[in-house]
């Protein structure tokens, strides 16, 4: 279905069914920024989906983005623009808490939340999939938590999410960055559902005629079902099996990272594995590694938390403004690091969880 066109940076129609209910269609609209999440996204979305949960009318919510993006990330250019200011940790700390606040109300709505996981899904994209009851990819999606590359680290519940992926591929993709399809999703428990990308129309149209009268989760399977899947390009985890289950056997996090450089010749999948952990904050892997560990057993609520904590001083660390420099600002792709993977060690990670003054309230 089209959109209307408009300046608001979320969108949001009623789709109504059959049989006199609705679905709510929410749109982040930021297509030059990739959809990407700032403060008055994450806002409108939650204030949307508020006003919605209340009403009784309304039997679900399918979140999209446009046909390019669900979702790129966090907005990385607003939160290094807090940087440098008198107050920069409360406002970082303000952004996550609403952030990381959204995808905790998400995952508790209280209606079925179905996610078009079409294009590019990535960080804070995923962070939204996540969250969401039902997920749908297509032959064009592209994931991936690349924050390593930025100084920052996989965040936006990656630590709960990352670690539903079998042989522990979760903790490989955080490290290396490596994209991912829509088969690897659905091997990863971030996905149920694949349907080519010209078929948002057709499942719409389903979706009204689904019988509403049960239960909503029960009505969007059963119609779902019904519809033809899509042949999703081969996944790049179960080809590499072997190799990632080696990598994150390591005892450490630098042996895990010579492990793929070392491997980097296998396929061209590896070799871009390889080049982005060349290109990347060391700090960032070794916070990655030790937090996939941390998270293990925790429950998203204290995941997140964590993820607060170690997210806000990660942004106002020199790090995050250099990967943000050479990333996105000057664009020269030569991020000057603060330490080698093999210059890091306890003492300098410990700081990084220390308990911040400005507690975050889920």
């Amino acid at each position: 279905m089209s959109n209307p066109v408009s300046q608001a940076v979320v969108l949001s129609q009623l789709l109504p069914t059959f049989d006199g209910k609705h679905i709510g269609i929410l749109s982040i609209n930021r297509p030059k920024a990739l959809n990407s999440l700032n403060l008055e996204v994450i806002q409108a979305m939650r204030a949307q989906l508020q006003t919605w949960e209340q009403d009784a009318n309304i039997v679900a919510v399918w979140l999209e983005g446009n046909e390019r993006a669900l979702c790129a990330g966090g907005d990385i250019r607003a939160l290094q623009q807090c940087v440098g200011q008198e107050d920069a940790a409360a406002q970082v700390a303000h952004f996550f808490q609403h952030e990381y606040g959204l995808y905790a109300y998400m995952a508790h709505y209280a209606k079925p939340i179905i996610t078009w996981c079409s294009g590019i899904v990535m960080g804070g994209g995923l962070g939204l999939a996540a969250a969401s009851t039902v997920r749908i990819v297509t032959e064009t999606t592209q994931m991936a938590m690349p924050e390593i590359s930025i100084g920052l680290f996989p965040d936006a519940g990656a630590n709960a999410f990352l670690q539903k992926f079998p042989f522990k591929s979760g903790v490989f993709l955080g490290l290396s960055g490596a994209r991912f399809n829509g088969n690897d999703a659905i091997l990863g428990n971030l996905a149920e559902f694949a349907f080519a990308s010209d078929s948002k129309e057709r499942i719409l149209q389903t979706l009204q005629q689904a019988k509403w009268h049960q239960k909503p989760l029960v009505a969007i399977k059963q119609a779902l079902l019904d519809l033809p899947a899509a042949t999703l390009p081969e996944g790049h985890l179960l080809a590499h099996q072997h190799t990632i289950t080696q990598i994150t056997q390591q005892a450490t996090f630098q042996d895990a990272l010579n492990l793929i450089l070392a491997h980097r010749h296998d396929s061209d999948w590896m070799e871009n594995a390889a080049h982005f952990i060349e290109q990347g904050c060391a700090t960032s892997a070794a916070l990655h590694w030790e937090l996939m560990q941390k998270c293990r057993h925790l429950s998203l609520k204290d995941i997140l938390n964590l993820e607060h904590t170690v997210a806000t001083h990660c942004v106002l660390m020199p790090d995050f403004s250099e990967g943000v420099r050479a990333l996105l600002i000057d664009k020269d792709k030569n991020p000057k690091w603060q330490k080698t993977a093999a210059e890091i060690d306890d003492a300098w990670l410990t700081p990084f969880f220390n308990p911040l003054s400005i507690e975050m309230i889920l």
